[in-house]
């Protein structure tokens, strides 16, 4: 005589959501951003569409998730290089490695289909780099000047420029001269007034 299996539980809470953000990833690893879609997610979680709706409200939402839960966010390891520029760079190779993680074109894509970017993924860096400037100038490596937002955003505009349009993961080469060449001189402008 077959053995009954006992009813399934339904899943809520983290539990559900962590069943979804990994069928997510698996999917998204699977597919590809391009190909990835929230009716392959909900059969690989064994739920409904409406279930991920209620909580992602588009493809985007819930790849931004995906990525959260899989990759440490740049802000939680603050590199300490022991040097502004060094500091930089490796906040910079962080978030350009994260295109090895996730893939290059879910990058690409989650960056290309966002309505609206989150504030959390606009700010985040800017801060990141508040910190490291602020411990540059602790070391004394540059003054304590009012460094305009657009310098903080500028280095990872550039990042986003290499990724989305041309379509690469910037080289260390490339890292240091968006540093060396472009960022640290306008620091130096403004944190010296």
């Amino acid at each position: 005589m077959a053995e009954k299996m006992p009813p399934a539980q339904r899943r809520r809470g983290t539990a559900l959501e962590d069943v979804l953000l990994e069928a997510a990833w698996t999917e998204l690893q699977r597919t590809g951003y391009a190909e990835f879609t929230i009716d392959a997610v909900a059969r690989a979680a064994r739920t409904s569409r409406a279930v991920l709706y209620r909580r992602w409200p588009h493809r985007a939402a819930l790849v931004l998730a995906a990525l959260r839960a899989h990759v440490t966010p740049v802000a939680e390891d603050v590199p300490d290089t022991g040097s502004l520029g060094g500091d930089v760079i490796a906040v910079l190779s962080t978030l350009a490695g994260r295109a090895d993680v996730g893939g290059l074109d879910v990058l690409v894509g989650l960056l290309s289909e966002l309505d609206e970017v989150p504030e959390s993924l606009t700010t985040t860096v800017p801060d990141v780099l508040r910190q490291v400037l602020a411990r540059a100038a602790a070391r004394g490596e540059i003054g304590r000047g009012d460094i305009p937002a657009t310098v903080l955003e500028l280095p990872v505009f550039l990042l986003r420029y290499d990724m989305v349009v041309n379509r690469r993961t910037p080289s260390g080469e490339r890292l240091t001269e968006i540093v060396d060449d472009l960022f640290l001189p306008l620091v130096q402008r403004y944190a010296s007034a």
